[in-house]
């Protein structure tokens, strides 16, 4: 929404991480304004696999790839809670693989969205990142999405694909290519349940771009894309290369260009 030219004082999450973050993954100096995001998500990307509390304030905890590009590229602030939305009002709106939503948050979304805002979801089916950390553990990832309830307002479903293969798959978008695991799809349910609600279905059904009231929203049916471990090893130092990085990338460009055309 309108805001891209303001600043949004930092939440405490991200200025431990950027207390951890070496010199060397220092923002670059720059005077042109960054797309101020907003992150929600259950994958160890802000702190790393495993990390905590003890290894967070001792600055041991070891970001993501994609979190230490995003920290670089993007005014970017990972939050529990959307109470503050309309009032931070951030660029862009990115809900990744998001632990399970109070139905407040989900309407708060909804709301902000139709007025206007941008939203960027990832939401994975069948996640398959590995993780060390014992069932039950509130740190794990979320195994499968749980924004039927806001999918659906918008009339569509995500569901997971019939073979249930746990085999890589390597996927191209353009001149994006990148490997993932557990690939879904986006259905469109009924009209009658997407009140003010235009999607475009694309990519053999893997993303749908929809016009929600004023705002927009891409959804996409897999979060594994994330994960480094599936990334060659030549580009895990430098994920601006990498073809999952340059797709959100994408996503993100084209929510700032409509953003731009609004003013």
């Amino acid at each position: 929404m309108a805001g891209f030219w303001q600043t949004l004082p930092s939440a405490m999450v991200a200025l431990l991480v950027l207390t951890q973050c070496s010199a060397a993954d220092s923002p670059p100096d720059s005077n042109q304004p960054r797309p101020r995001i907003q992150l929600m998500t259950s994958l160890p990307l802000v702190w790393g696999d495993n990390a905590s509390m003890e290894s967070i304030l001792s600055g041991d905890a070891e970001p993501a790839p994609i979190y230490r590009y995003w920290l670089d590229r993007y005014d970017i602030a990972a939050v529990d809670s959307l109470e503050n939305l309309a009032q931070d009002d951030p660029d862009i709106v990115i809900l990744a693989q998001p632990r399970a939503m109070d139905p407040a948050d989900l309407t708060i979304l909804d709301a902000w969205v139709r007025m206007g805002g941008d939203v960027i979801i990832l939401t994975d089916p069948d996640l398959l990142w590995p993780s060390e950390l014992p069932l039950g553990d509130t740190r794990r990832p979320l195994a499968s999405g749980l924004l039927s309830p806001l999918l659906g307002h918008w009339g569509l479903e995500l569901v997971a694909d019939a073979d249930r293969s746990t085999d890589a798959v390597d996927l191209s978008f353009g001149s994006y290519s990148f490997t993932t695991r557990g690939v879904g799809k986006l259905m469109p349910m009924t009209a009658s349940s997407a009140p003010n609600v235009r999607c475009k279905m694309g990519s053999g059904d893997f993303i749908a771009r929809c016009s929600v009231g004023q705002g927009q929203a891409s959804i996409v049916a897999d979060a594994d894309f994330l994960n480094s471990a599936y990334w060659p090893e030549s580009i895990l130092r430098s994920p601006q290369n990498s073809g999952a990085g340059r797709f959100i990338d994408s996503l993100v460009e084209e929510h700032i260009d409509s953003i731009v055309s609004k003013k």
